[in-house]
């Protein structure tokens, strides 16, 4: 019997080792064919074709230069010191020769200063010299400086795009240095990335005629942007440009020792790569300079709708001399006296409670003031409450003034997408004024290619009590 059971036990083993290897063998076979399949996976996407799933645009509308139809009286004026050349109409070659002279200021400036300039074209223009064009303002698109692509995206690791400089020819002699630096800088930051939106581009080039020149931009622009403040800025309109040109400004002198190495530096870390992952008539567009620059201020632990709703705060301390005496910014000091943002209502405080709903809409990054005069200080309290329409994240703030105008201190109700804010403002016997600044925050990082509609009105109603 025992002999029997030993039988059976060596027989069970027998049958177990063989079960065990068996098993080992199909375990190994198995994960050799799970190894096969993820190296055949791994070569197949290694190399499949690339495919940019994210955000394009158009690539721009290539020319060899205006077109000035079959006229052949366009001459030109080399510089005989820079390699840049001024195209003008026969008629027109006095002012060519002063544009000239601002072009290799400008060249030089921007040369010194580390801003981008265009890439020579190889003769597309007669020569290898740069081109600046002196063109009817219609092909400006109305304006007083542009630019355009002159051949398409020269083959690099980045995209990249050869580019000439254009300017009205009418432009007024004072600000023709201005809006020639405007220009050239155009031309040479589309051609670091061509896929950016015409605002940026713009907006960018007349920060640089404010920072090395001290000129507001060409044609005034910067002070221009201040009586459309219920427009916002940097979006799909050029016209967004003047006052996201005042926004780069504010905040270079917030985060920057350097005059325009913030703003270098978003375009810097902005270029991408189209070539082989997009359709050959379209370039990557994400990220854009809008997405860039929230990730850098969040690297300086600044929030970007804190800077939106500081910029619409601060942009009121401009124009009379009243207000601009108290500009928190250089910028917003240099503005001449008409650079003012209007006022929603300008009220005293004797007529309130008062209800506004009578107005124009807010668009994104757009912001309206409302402004009330303290008849009696024996006011203890100010109660604001705003309703929004949906689809934006709302900002409301109040912002206590002194007899001079001097800010004494503010109080924000927090963006937020529920379309309903509340603000207590407790008063003092030094205010004599409080400013309600009601500011359209978008929902999502703003996209200047986006040509969507995002306007969205609102009622604010205001009261005052006694202490």
């Amino acid at each position: 019997m025992e002999r029997r059971a030993f039988q059976q036990t060596g027989a069970s083993l027998i049958h177990t080792h063989m079960r065990v290897w068996l098993i080992c063998a199909l375990s190994l076979f198995t994960m050799r064919v799970h190894a096969d399949d993820a190296l055949d996976a791994w070569a197949s996407w290694a190399l499949a074709p690339k495919v940019w799933k994210g955000q394009t645009v158009l690539a721009g509308g290539v020319t060899l230069g205006p077109d000035l139809g079959s006229d052949t009286s366009f001459l030109t004026v080399a510089s005989l010191e820079k390699p840049i050349q001024v195209h003008a109409a026969a008629g027109n070659m006095q002012r060519a020769a002063r544009a000239l002279l601002g072009f290799e200021r400008a060249y030089t400036t921007l040369q010194a200063h580390g801003w981008p300039l265009p890439e020579h074209d190889g003769g597309l223009g007669g020569t290898p010299a740069l081109d600046l064009y002196m063109v009817p303002s219609a092909l400006c698109l109305g304006g007083a400086a542009c630019s355009a692509l002159a051949r398409p995206l020269a083959p690099s690791d980045f995209d990249s795009a050869l580019t000439y400089a254009q300017i009205a020819d009418d432009v007024p002699g004072a600000d023709l240095d201005a809006c020639v630096h405007s220009a050239l800088a155009q031309a040479g930051l589309r051609g670091v990335d061509p896929a950016e939106a015409s605002s940026w581009v713009y907006a960018s080039a007349e920060l640089s005629v404010w920072q090395l020149t001290g000129e507001l931009g060409c044609d005034a622009s910067l002070g221009r942007g201040q009586h459309l403040a219920e427009l916002g800025l940097l979006n799909a309109e050029r016209s967004s440009a003047y006052a996201g040109a005042l926004f780069l400004a504010m905040l270079s002198e917030r985060v920057e020792r350097e005059p325009g190495a913030f703003v270098r530096s978003l375009w810097e870390t902005t270029r991408q790569r189209s070539s082989g992952l997009v359709p050959a008539e379209r370039l990557r567009s994400s990220p854009d300079l809008w997405e860039v620059l929230r990730v850098m201020l969040e690297t300086q632990h600044i929030k970007l709708d804190d800077e939106l709703v500081e910029f619409g705060v601060a942009r009121y301390f401009a124009g009379p001399s009243a207000r601009k005496a108290q500009a928190p910014y250089r910028i917003l000091a240099a503005l001449p006296s008409d650079a003012a943002v209007p006022l929603m209502r300008d009220v005293r405080s004797s007529q309130l409670p008062m209800k506004l709903t009578e107005h124009a809409p807010l668009h994104d990054l757009g912001s309206a003031y409302v402004r009330v005069q303290l008849d009696d200080r024996a006011h203890g309290r100010m109660q604001v409450w705003l309703r929004g329409e949906l689809g934006a994240r709302w900002s409301l703030t109040a912002v206590r003034l002194g007899e001079d105008g001097r800010e004494l201190g503010r109080t924000s109700a927090p963006a937020r997408t529920v379309p309903n804010a509340y603000l207590p403002v407790t008063l003092d016997a030094e205010t004599a004024e409080v400013l309600l600044v009601v500011t359209q925050l978008p929902l999502k990082t703003p996209d200047a290619d986006l040509r969507v509609d995002t306007s969205h009105g609102y009622e604010l109603i205001a009261e005052v009590s006694l202490n």
